[in-house]
């Protein structure tokens, strides 16, 4: 029972400055790397001119 009550408190003090650092790391700025890989592409800001079959079938389901 000494041992939890002396070792405990070390163990858990390194366990919340390893979660500070973890959330500091997580939560921090990006850091910039020569390669990054995205799942998904940017948004784009304009999209394309619509088919005309398209704009019809739109006009269509709008009324």
């Amino acid at each position: 029972m000494a041992l939890v009550a002396v070792l405990l408190p070390p163990v858990l003090l390194g366990a919340l400055l390893a979660l500070g650092w973890y959330e500091e790391l997580m939560l921090g700025p990006p850091r910039r790397r020569a390669r990054h890989l995205r799942l998904v592409p940017d948004p784009v800001d304009e999209p394309g001119p619509a088919a005309p079959a398209e704009a019809a079938a739109a006009r269509r389901h709008a009324a």
